[in-house]
């Protein structure tokens, strides 16, 4: 699926929102906008509530925000290192310069090495052998995307070298002389450009995903538009209905054709404004996808392969928190029809004295728009875990290998899979992930220690399948958690006969047990080695 390129930033898309100069090291704020890191620090110091400037999404949990200082929370967003190159171009271009030689302004720049030159300067370095070859442009046809492209980064050891290599070992880009001395002992050393292509491949899947999460929040929110306009024709249709009973009624139901007028109104305000709430929060949720997207799309299509190679794990990690489903919150209402009713007894007041209307009243019904749930922690969790980004993300702390069980905060659906990521383990202990489901909801559970033996769960180890803390079933489905790797993928799912399965890496291992009571909740224990996981977005079995 092609996606198209984003255009390049004008000025005004380099102006943070808070100082409105150009950018300083832009941090990228979870929801994908950008603020300098001075002045996300004092937006950070001046707000009670952490919220972005821009769309007033939250920037940090105010449980992170209690356990971690300000400095440390705005050292912990990543810079757009895209974002900081075109800045410094565009400042690079905008000032005045001269030439190397000092004698005259500088009317090019070499894109090659980067040096600026006048007109006689430039025909000098066009005639030379070593630079005869250079690619030298005036300075009015330059675009900052180009000049940000042209820059290649020097060597952070030998500063007179540039980086051609990439060691995935240590996460740096190097030059061919630190591959022979300081990582002659990695295992592998990849070339620049290859880094950038599968970087760029990684990126295009990335652009997909936010494109094809776009498109599912675009039609959820048409559909709930299509709810309000149903709902304001079935207060209008309530109304006229109300209006032809005064009408007969005349002067003498003015007051009662008023009072039910207003009713009628309030009757249907609150679930307008549940749908409208839960509108802004979806569209809350595409504005993250959307900044997201651009940001994906211009590391995608800047020229400097460090920023590309640099980025890409960064836009990795951030898209695969973010909520890309089109889940609405539960028990979501909307109108389904109004309908007018009168009392019986008021039937007989308003033959005796023309007044005495009943009351609107409104039949609601579930919102389903066909979408899918969302997999979030509830707050009953284990003692030693802290939820974070939208209680989608759990990490075990404190000693101890134990209290590190998290449950589902929805029911599960049918044939749909509820799946973490395995983001930290500790590699050199032994051990396995505990999943499987409760069959108590997690408000009312009390939580043990850790999952085996749970008496209200079915609980899924690499050995065993334990069924309400007594009854063993004899199968090995869960063999493979078994020292499951990090960046694994480990779910589980109920299918159309309410036989829960596992899954790893999106394979099924087969039925744990059979015939599980509804509701079931998917619930994860972090035991022994494993420090952190991360709820991936539901998706549907077929």
């Amino acid at each position: 699926m092609a996606t198209a390129a984003p255009p390049v930033p004008e000025p005004d898309d380099m102006d943070c929102s808070v100082c409105h100069e150009q950018y300083v090291q832009p941090k990228l704020l979870p929801c994908g906008h950008l603020l300098c890191h001075h002045c996300l620090l004092s937006w950070l110091q001046s707000q009670d509530q952490a919220l972005c400037p821009l769309c007033r999404c939250a920037i940090v949990d105010p449980e992170e925000r209690g356990q971690k200082s300000v400095q440390d929370v705005a050292d912990g967003f990543p810079t757009d290192l895209a974002m900081a190159d075109l800045v410094e171009a565009h400042r690079l271009l905008k000032q005045s310069h001269s030439c190397i030689c000092e004698d005259a302004a500088a009317t090019c720049l070499c894109l090659t090495c980067g040096d600026l030159f006048c007109e006689s300067c430039r025909k000098i370095h066009l005639k030379m052998k070593v630079t005869r070859n250079h690619t030298v442009e005036d300075l009015t046809s330059l675009t900052a995307d180009k000049v940000a492209g042209s820059q290649h980064a020097a060597c952070a050891v030998h500063a007179d070298k540039t980086t051609e290599l990439f060691c995935p070992t240590h996460g740096e880009s190097i030059c061919h002389l630190c591959a022979t001395s300081r990582h002659r002992c990695c295992p592998e050393v990849k070339d620049m450009e290859e880094k950038v292509k599968d970087a760029r491949a990684v990126l295009a899947k990335l652009a997909v995903t936010l494109t094809e999460g776009e498109a599912r929040l675009d039609k959820a929110i048409q559909q709930l538009d299509a709810h309000l306009t149903e709902t304001e024709k079935q207060t209008k249709k309530a109304v006229a209905e109300i209006e032809a009973v005064c009408a007969r009624l005349e002067k003498s139901v003015q007051d009662c054709r008023h009072r039910l007028n207003e009713l009628a109104h309030s009757a249907c305000s609150d679930v307008k404004e549940a749908v409208t709430e839960t509108k802004t929060c979806l569209l809350q949720r595409r504005g993250k996808l959307t900044s997201h997207k651009h940001v994906v799309q211009r590391v995608q299509e800047a020229k400097n392969r460090d920023t590309v190679s640099t980025m890409t794990p960064v836009m990795q990690t951030r898209v695969g928190n973010l909520d890309c489903s089109a889940t609405l919150p539960s028990g979501a209402k909307v109108v389904s029809k109004v309908t007018v009713v009168i009392d019986a007894e008021a039937v007989t007041r308003i033959e005796k004295e023309l007044s005495g209307l009943g009351q609107a009243k409104v039949m609601s019904a579930d919102l389903d728009i066909g979408l899918v749930p969302v997999l979030s922690f509830h707050d009953n969790h284990g003692k030693n875990i802290v939820l974070s980004n939208n209680k989608q993300t759990a990490e075990r702390r404190g000693r101890g290998w134990d209290g590190g069980i998290v449950v589902a905060s929805q029911p599960m659906v049918t044939n749909m899979l509820y799946e973490v990521i395995v983001d930290k383990r500790d590699a050199l202990w032994r051990g396995w992930i505990w999943t499987g489901a409760t069959t108590t909801p997690p408000d009312a559970l009390t939580l043990p220690p850790h999952a085996n033996g749970w008496p209200s769960a079915v609980v899924i180890s690499n050995n065993s399948v334990n069924v309400n803390g007594g009854h063993t079933l004899d199968t090995n489905v869960g063999q493979k958690l078994l020292n499951v790797p990090e960046k694994s993928r480990v779910g589980v799912m109920l299918d159309k006969k309410r036989s829960l399965h596992l899954y790893i890496n999106g394979d099924d291992q087969g039925e744990a047990a059979p015939s599980l009571p509804d509701p079931c909740f998917a619930f994860f224990d972090l035991w022994g080695p494993y420090r952190h996981i991360t709820a991936l977005p539901v998706r549907r079995i077929q």
